[in-house]
C-alpha cells in the first residue's frame, strides 16, 4: 500500500512539473493547424501546459526557422516544416527516437503514419520529424458539370468521347476549351503563387511527361532533367494557361478559392491539397459545395504525379521543453485527435483514421486521396531548395506566360540550378 502511495505521489509530481510548462509553437497557417487549434483548450485542461501557437504562411516559416532555431537556441519547442525543408533543418532537430516518452499521452507508433507520408520526415537515415499530415495532390472536377445531359451529349459530339472526371491531362485540356470557350466556367485552375507551389506545379507537369527534376547520384544531387520532356510539360501547361480565370499568372490558395468556389461560373477542374477541401465544400463560403468530384490526379502522357506537401513536426535540440513538446505531438497525432479532424474535414497522417469505414459515406475525398497516395511524388529535398524553387518560379512563371519561349525557360533552370548545386559542392 505504501509503494502504491509513493507511485501515485510521483505521477502527480511528474504532471505537476509537466504542466507549469509552456510551450511555443511554429505552424503554417492552414485549415489543418486551426481546426486543431480549436481543440486546444483541452489538451491545456488535460496537462496543464500552456501552448503558444504562431501561424505563418509557408514561406515565412520557413525564414522565422532559418533565424529563430540554432543549434545553441531556438525561440521555439516544436516547429513544422515543409517537406522540402526537412533536409535544411534536419540536423538542428531532436531524432524521432531521442523523443521522450509521454507523461499523459502514448508515444506515437510511427507505423500509424501512412507509408507514403513516413518518408518525408526521414533524413540520413533517422526519423528526425514526425510527419502530421496527409498532404498531396488531390483532384476537383465540377461535378453539376459533367453529369449534366446536354453538356454531356454536346463534348462527346465534339470530342468523341464521355465527358466525366479526366483522367489523362489532354482530357483536362479538352473538357476545360469546352467549358471555357462557351462561358460555362473557366477551364483550369493553376497555381502561380509561392515558389514551393509553384515547383510542385512544374514537378507535376515533368513527371506526368517522364522525367525527374533532380535525383541522388554518386554521393551528389544532379540535374536530370530531360529538356525535350521538360518543354513538352510546360507548354502544355501554358495550353492550359490560356484556359484558366483572369489573372491566373499570380494565383495562389486564396484566388483559386474565389475563382473555383466564389465565382458564379467557377472553374471546371483543378488539383487541391486536402486541408483546403472544408472550405470549398463550407456551403456558407462556397457556391459549390456538395457539386465536386474528387480523384487522383489525371495523368500525364508518362505516369501519374500526386505532388506530396507534407508537413512534419521537428523538436529542436536546443528546446529546454522537449518533454512537454513531445507530449503535444503524442496528443495532436494519436487517434482520437486524427478522426475528430477528419471530421473537420482535414487530413491527418494516420492510416487508421484516413481509412475509417465511418467516414467512407460523409467524406468522400478520402477515397480519392487514399488513391493519390499509390502515385506520391516527392518534390526535391536538399538543403538548397530554397533557392531552386526560386529559380524555377522565375522561368517557369516566365515560360507559361510566354514572357520566354519555354525552351530558354528550361535551358535556363537547368543552368541555374547546376550552378546552385555547384556552388553547395555537388
Amino acid at each position: 500500500m505504501k509503494k502504491l502511495r509513493v507511485m501515485v505521489i510521483l505521477a502527480l509530481v511528474s504532471l505537476a512539473t509537466l504542466g507549469a510548462q509552456t510551450i511555443n509553437v511554429l505552424l503554417w497557417d492552414d485549415p489543418y493547424p486551426k481546426a486543431l487549434q480549436q481543440m486546444l483548450p483541452e489538451f491545456e485542461k488535460a496537462t496543464g501546459i500552456k501552448v503558444n501557437i504562431e501561424m505563418l504562411q509557408p514561406p515565412q516559416v520557413y525564414t522565422k526557422t532559418s533565424v529563430a532555431v540554432t543549434k545553441d537556441s531556438s525561440d521555439y519547442d516544436l516547429v513544422a516544416m515543409d517537406e522540402g525543408n526537412v533536409p535544411v533543418f534536419a540536423g538542428l532537430m531532436s531524432p524521432y527516437e531521442t523523443w521522450p516518452a509521454g507523461q499523459k499521452y502514448p508515444k506515437v507508433d510511427k507505423s500509424t503514419v501512412t507509408s507514403a507520408m513516413l518518408d518525408v520526415g526521414m533524413w540520413d537515415g533517422k526519423l528526425v520529424a514526425l510527419p502530421i499530415n496527409g498532404n498531396l495532390y488531390v483532384w476537383m472536377t465540377r461535378k453539376d458539370l459533367i453529369e449534366n445531359p446536354q453538356y454531356q451529349k454536346d463534348f462527346k459530339a465534339k470530342y468523341g468521347y464521355e465527358l466525366g472526371v479526366p483522367k489523362t491531362y489532354q482530357a483536362v485540356l479538352d473538357m476545360g476549351t469546352f467549358f471555357n470557350d462557351r462561358g460555362i466556367a473557366a477551364g483550369f485552375g493553376p497555381f502561380n503563387g509561392g515558389p514551393a507551389g509553384v515547383l510542385g506545379e512544374a514537378i507535376f507537369m515533368w513527371e506526368g511527361f517522364g522525367t525527374h527534376f533532380i535525383d541522388f547520384q554518386g554521393g551528389k544531387y544532379k540535374v536530370v532533367l530531360d529538356k525535350a520532356k521538360a518543354v513538352q510539360g510546360l507548354e502544355f501547361y501554358k495550353k492550359l494557361m490560356a484556359i484558366s480565370p483572369k489573372g491566373a499568372e499570380t494565383m495562389a490558395h486564396v484566388e483559386r478559392q474565389a475563382a473555383f468556389a466564389a465565382d458564379p461560373k467557377g472553374v471546371f477542374s483543378m488539383f487541391i491539397w486536402p486541408a483546403q477541401i472544408a472550405a470549398y465544400e463550407d456551403p456558407d463560403k462556397s457556391l459549390v459545395a456538395g457539386k465536386i468530384a474528387y480523384s487522383a490526379p489525371p495523368a500525364g502522357p508518362a505516369k501519374t504525379a500526386a505532388v506530396r506537401g507534407t508537413w512534419a513536426l521537428g523538436i529542436p535540440t536546443a528546446s529546454k521543453q522537449k518533454q512537454a513538446a513531445a507530449e503535444f505531438v503524442y496528443w495532436w497525432a494519436s487517434k482520437d485527435i486524427a478522426s475528430r479532424l477528419v471530421d473537420a474535414n482535414t487530413v491527418p497522417a494516420r492510416t487508421d483514421a484516413l481509412t475509417d469505414p465511418k467516414f467512407a459515406k460523409t467524406k468522400p475525398w478520402l477515397a480519392a486521396i487514399a488513391e493519390s497516395m499509390k502515385s506520391a511524388t516527392a518534390r526535391p529535398r536538399l538543403k538548397e531548395i530554397a533557392q531552386i524553387q526560386d529559380v524555377v518560379k522565375k522561368y517557369w512563371i516566365m515560360g507559361i506566360t510566354g514572357q520566354s519561349p519555354a525552351a530558354d525557360a528550361i535551358d535556363s533552370i537547368i543552368a541555374e540550378t547546376n550552378a546552385i548545386l555547384a556552388k553547395a559542392g555537388y
